[in-house]
């Protein structure tokens, strides 16, 4: 009997098995890929987020790695006037926006976990509850003939959750707004000066935004990276609305 099977590998689902063992309830969690998913360029941290992943245990090796940007750039394309943006920060350690590659910030938050408690190409074929000696109990069955008993279930399995599903939620409506991110890399360095900035933010009244960032040469890594985003002003979500 598990105490806690979290579904989904992803940032939300290693967050949430860090933080249980923070406080020490071990989790197992199930991912249907063979390996961490870590498709995807790079993710925007606040200075909020600094906070909560220095209370998992993972903001030293992040801070590390990747600078903190000061300001920005925003280009009206009608007007061309390019207005500069501070990015505010607090005054606790570490506290000030910094870009992170997805695939590093999962590595990082999988490390503090102990062998063994991650379970991958575990793909949910059904979930259901049974009472067991007068308790609640989640009966988790997987393709490969499995059957995994626990306590609590916690869905992190993404946009088409396989435990929203249990739990009757509708599915996910598209909203018409979409996302698009690359990462280019340039091994001979790039051209585009100091990397404590983010170089130009394009907007539009409507319609997409161009948005440029770098992130340094740091110890540990032996090229730049240059992170390309295209995306609508508005929320580009999917999201579950209520029974």
């Amino acid at each position: 009997m598990e105490e806690v099977v979290i579904v989904g590998a992803g940032i939300a689902g290693l967050s949430t098995a860090v933080a249980l063992k923070k406080v020490g309830v071990q989790a197992l969690v199930l991912e249907r890929s063979e390996g961490l998913r870590a498709t995807g360029a790079g993710l925007v941290l606040y200075p909020n987020a600094w906070p909560a992943l220095d209370a998992l245990g993972v903001l030293d090796k992040l801070a590390a790695l990747y600078a903190p940007f000061d300001k920005g750039y925003i280009t009206d394309v009608k007007t061309k006037i390019i207005r500069e943006v501070q990015f505010a920060s607090d005054d606790w350690n570490g506290g000030k926006l910094r870009v992170v590659h997805r695939k590093v910030l999962l590595e990082v938050l999988a490390e503090e976990l102990p062998p063994n408690t991650i379970r991958f190409s575990s793909k949910i074929t059904s979930l259901k509850t049974q009472i067991e000696h007068g308790s609640s109990t989640c009966i988790i069955s997987l393709d490969d003939g499995t059957t995994i008993k626990s306590k609590a279930v916690i869905g992190c399995d993404g946009v088409h959750s396989v435990v929203a599903r249990w739990l009757g939620l509708r599915s996910p409506v598209y909203s018409g707004r979409l996302a698009v991110r690359g990462l280019s890399v340039f091994p001979e360095g790039h051209r585009f000066g100091g990397a404590s900035e983010l170089t130009n933010l394009w907007m539009w009244e409507k319609g997409p935004a161009f948005f440029l960032s770098m992130t340094r040469r740091c110890t540990g890594i032996s090229r730049s990276s240059v992170l390309l985003k295209v995306w609508r002003r508005e929320p580009n979500q999917k999201r579950y609305k209520g029974k």
